[in-house]
Order: C-alpha cells, then structure tokens, then sequence
C-alpha cells in the first residue's frame, strides 16, 4: 500500500522472547532507511500482534499501534526480498544481485539463523559482517529456528540479521 512516497511494508520483528507481528510505513529509502534513521530510537509497528517464542500460536497481546525500540531488535523477517534490500543500484544493477552465493550459519540471542548471501570478493567472514549495510546482515531465503526450540521455526525470503546482535557467524564458501 503506498501513502504518498511512503509504503507499508509487513514484517516480523523478533527480540531474544518475543515476535512482533505487523506492518510499518517506510519512506523511498525503504526499512533500511527507517531501521538507520538517527532522529529515532524506536520503529512504529501498526496492527501489532506479540507472542512467545516458545508459545508462536498464542498471540499474547495486540495492539494498533506500538513503538519498538530498534536496538532490541534481533532480526526481521521479510516475505518479499525487494522491500528489504537498499535503494540504489550501480551500474542499474542492485548490488545484491551480484556476486557469489554464500550458505550462512549464524545465531543471535535464542535464535539459528541459515540462508545464503551475495557477497563479491574473497569471502571472510569479518570482512563480511563489517560490511553489513545500514547495521544489518541480509541473508536469503532464510530461515530462523528457536534454539531452545528447534521445531519452532520462521522462514523468509529475507531475513534481515542486526549485526549488534549476531553472536557466532560461519559460512560455507565451498558450497556455493
């Protein structure tokens, strides 16, 4: 849905307890430019729906409107790959439709996160992380599984990893 030269994009914000299920409105520079923006702390997310990790099938709270504070975020999980990725393209080419295909294994707090990146150049795995734009790793088709939880699990066609809350990162270069 377009407001203007904004959109509202649906998404699942996930914390180290909890998921938040939603929608928030985004300018031409996407969630990217939402999650980087530094006149604000918080994300608002409407028609918010919040439940347990360990509990995903019982919505524990809804609300129209809620603030969530974006350095509790851990990852999002997107559906549609273009509403994550960053505006701007060299060469008419995003930069994220370059590059060799990467397998990932990583975790954040409660979560193991698997999925691909697109990455040109040697890959490295700190080299890979440093360069996370806007402060998040993306990861496609990817898929999230509680740690404590296993069966619990998540898939999108982007997961967008806070690379503040990335706790070990391993990928595969021989697999690619």
């Amino acid at each position: 849905m377009s407001l203007g030269t904004r959109s509202l994009i649906n998404l699942d914000l996930f914390t180290d307890a909890y998921r938040v299920t939603g929608s928030t409105t985004v300018g031409a520079g996407g969630i990217n430019a939402e999650l980087a923006n530094p006149n604000s702390s918080f994300l608002e997310i409407q028609g918010a729906y919040i439940s347990r990790i360990n509990q995903p099938g019982e919505i524990v709270a809804h609300y129209n409107l809620a603030a969530f504070r974006k350095k509790n975020i851990n990852f999002i999980v997107l559906q549609d790959r273009r509403v994550g990725i960053p505006v701007g393209t060299q060469h008419g080419r995003s930069i994220y439709t370059r590059g060799q295909e990467i397998p990932v294994f990583l975790t954040v707090p409660s979560f193991e996160i698997n999925g691909a990146i697109t990455h040109t150049g040697k890959p490295n795995p700190r080299d890979i992380l440093a360069k996370a734009v806007g402060g998040y790793l993306l990861v496609f088709s990817a898929s999230a599984s509680a740690s404590l939880y296993p069966k619990i699990a998540y898939s999108g066609d982007l997961i967008m990893v806070s690379r503040d809350r990335i706790g070990l990162f391993c990928l595969d270069s021989n697999k690619s």
